[in-house]
């Protein structure tokens, strides 16, 4: 119709092919919550696994600064493509492993590496394609290709090792990873659908620059708390075992399958209630979700921790990127992705090992409270903060 204004969609094409890669890599990184089993399976304690899944946070941090200038140099679509083959080489790796020695570790760390860089590439593709004013609620539709990844895999994951071992466990991530190079390949820049750029230019500053902006360090500050606590997930195996809870992929599945569901029917909340009002309640829900798991065993509580760590992960999340994305300048999103992606491998690089000393130590119980404690502390910082300005 003449003189009709022209309907731009909210997604375009390349949002779904990054979307898309974004799923299978994220569906490979979901089928590795159940590492913690191949430890065990080596003869491995809580302390040792806690130092695996830490290796492999220390060697996506240690690369990190080099994300940001590969990006820079080479697209980020490149470095997403290369390195997603380089993952499925690096997985492949793991099934000749025989016993805890310096192998394993060895392992983790190029794993880690490389994972860490592929993640941090499509994060960098995603940060231009956001439309201007529902940042929130494109976030929330963009992290359905975690949460959905999340939800299945552990499952889908105790079901390969049952049936058919961990050798085709660690195939199937690996195809995973050449399936998401593939789709990553296809999405050429310059298809930026509804992305509108509102976001203001200014000179290019150095990380450490960045970093200190008073807009972004309040969001540095709860990212790396909330990583710290949520690392405690990373014993809900261990500990559900020591129960003789057999299925522990249900909780995951409960848990993501709540987050996606509130991201798909209630996803206009956020940016109802405001991106950077919403933050705190949610670290509030998420610290109810890690309490619960102190008593793990009893009927219904490791699933009743499911639904709520679940609703706080629904909102907390995408909000959480949001908020970095529009205090970003434009010209410096990639150092934005390195720092953020950095600040979730510090907590997901220290917690896990800390966590672990003190669940052998002290028993599951004190550990779960531990961290609800560390998201609640963050609650408290953020809310402070907003309050002030």
């Amino acid at each position: 119709m003449a003189g009709a204004a022209l309907v731009v969609p909210l997604y375009g094409r390349r949002f779904w092919l990054v979307f898309a890669a974004s799923f299978a890599l994220n569906l490979s990184v979901s089928l590795f919550v159940m590492l913690p089993a191949f430890v065990m399976h080596l003869g491995g304690n809580a302390a040792m696994i806690g130092a695996v899944i830490a290796a492999g946070g220390v060697a996506a941090l240690a690369v990190r600064p080099l994300n940001g200038v590969a990006i820079d140099r080479f697209g980020s679509r490149r470095v997403a493509v290369v390195f997603l083959i380089l993952d499925a080489i690096a997985i492949a790796l793991y099934p000749g492993l025989r016993a805890l020695r310096w192998p394993l570790f060895a392992v983790r760390v190029i794993h880690g590496a490389i994972d860490g860089t592929a993640r941090v590439a499509l994060f960098a593709l995603v940060y231009e394609l956001l439309p201007a004013g529902r940042q929130g609620e494109a976030m929330a539709t963009f992290t359905l290709c975690s949460m959905i990844p999340a939800a299945i895999g552990p499952i889908l994951g105790e079901e390969i090792i049952d049936r058919l071992g961990f050798g085709w466990f660690f195939g199937a991530a690996a195809i995973l990873c050449l399936i998401g190079a593939a789709i990553a390949a296809r999405a050429q820049a310059g298809d930026c659908g509804a992305h509108a750029a509102a976001r203001p230019a200014r000179n290019k500053a150095g990380l450490l620059a960045l970093l200190r902006d008073p807009a972004l360090t309040p969001l540095w500050a709860i990212t790396l708390l909330w990583s710290a606590a949520l690392a405690a997930r990373t014993f809900v195996i261990p500990c559900a075992y020591q129960h003789a809870i057999a299925r522990v992929g249900w909780y995951f599945m409960l848990y993501c399958g709540v987050a996606v569901v509130l991201r798909i029917f209630a996803a206009g909340l956020i940016d109802r209630v405001g991106l950077a009002r919403i933050l705190a309640p949610m670290l509030l829900v998420t610290a109810l979700g890690l309490v619960l798991l102190t008593w793990t065993g009893r009927p219904g509580m490791l699933y009743l921790a499911a639904l709520a760590g679940g609703v706080g992960h629904a909102y907390f999340y995408p909000a959480l990127c949001a908020q970095v994305i529009g205090h970003t300048p434009e010209d410096q999103m990639g150092r934005s992705s390195t720092i953020f992606n950095s600040l979730l491998d510090v907590g997901g690089m220290a917690a896990p090992y800390g966590l672990g000393l003190m669940a052998d130590a002290a028993g599951y119980p004190p550990m779960f409270v531990l961290a609800s404690l560390i998201a609640l502390a963050s609650a408290a910082y953020y809310w402070a903060r907003i309050e002030r300005n």
